[in-house]
């Protein structure tokens, strides 16, 4: 790695660990609707974080309706009641409990990726663009181990859903990524290394499609993708 890896590394990585690490404590615990999770300084101090970078971490927990914040003497962070959309996401991945495959996932998954990236076309912002690139850029970083170049991986796939108005493609997506990244997490470390060229290169030309605003040129990368997934 070189001393400007660092500068490469976007700012809301960190928050996404925080935000992960809140939901599986909700989970894990199995904690209530109305639970409080703590105050955002006591979140901040817990952390050991930034206030913007836990400001972020609420802000992406409330998008994905798994908290809210109550102001006031005895406000704070507490557990919510998930939206329709995200209970929607949840109960696909339960399948009336039996057993999800990864591989089913990520096939779904895959699917939905030429959606996202349209989706992220018609709707991304300025701020959003910036992201993006900062994520894409990331990737390419000299020396970058397999583990940390997935994690960018599903970073860059997760900021770009995020743009889309569509609360049913995001939440669905989401839910799907979660489960895949929870389950992956563990076995990726055994992943042998390889090159991260094609994904760098197919993934810059997504982000730059995005930028674009042509439809039509997001459908190419999104192609170009699906070659990528399936090791065409």
């Amino acid at each position: 790695m070189n001393d400007s890896e660092p500068l490469l590394a976007p700012r809301t990585s960190r928050a996404e660990e925080i935000a992960h690490s809140l939901e599986a404590r909700i989970t894990a615990q199995m904690l209530p609707i109305g639970h409080r999770l703590g105050t955002r300084e006591s979140l901040r101090s817990e952390f050991g974080v930034a206030p913007a970078t836990l400001s972020e971490a609420v802000r992406l927990l409330s998008a994905r309706g798994a908290v809210t914040v109550r102001p006031g003497a005895n406000g704070g962070i507490f557990v919510a009641a998930p939206s329709l959309f995200v209970r929607l996401g949840r109960k696909m991945l339960e399948l009336s409990g039996e057993t999800v495959s990864v591989a089913d996932s990520l096939a779904v998954r895959n699917c939905l990726d030429p959606l996202v990236i349209v989706e992220a076309t018609r709707h991304r912002s300025a701020r959003d663009l910036e992201e993006l690139r900062e994520l894409a850029e990331a990737m390419g970083a000299p020396e970058l181990e397999w583990k940390e170049y997935l994690r960018l991986n599903w970073a860059l796939h997760r900021r770009m859903v995020e743009i889309t108005p569509n609360r049913v493609l995001r939440h669905t997506y989401l839910s799907l990524l979660d489960f895949v990244e929870s389950r992956l997490q563990s076995v990726v470390a055994d992943v042998p290394e390889r090159g991260h060229e094609d994904g760098v290169r197919v993934h810059r030309e997504i982000v730059e499609a995005i930028a674009s605003e042509d439809v039509e040129r997001a459908a190419r990368a999104a192609a170009s993708h699906s070659d990528l997934v399936a090791g065409r």
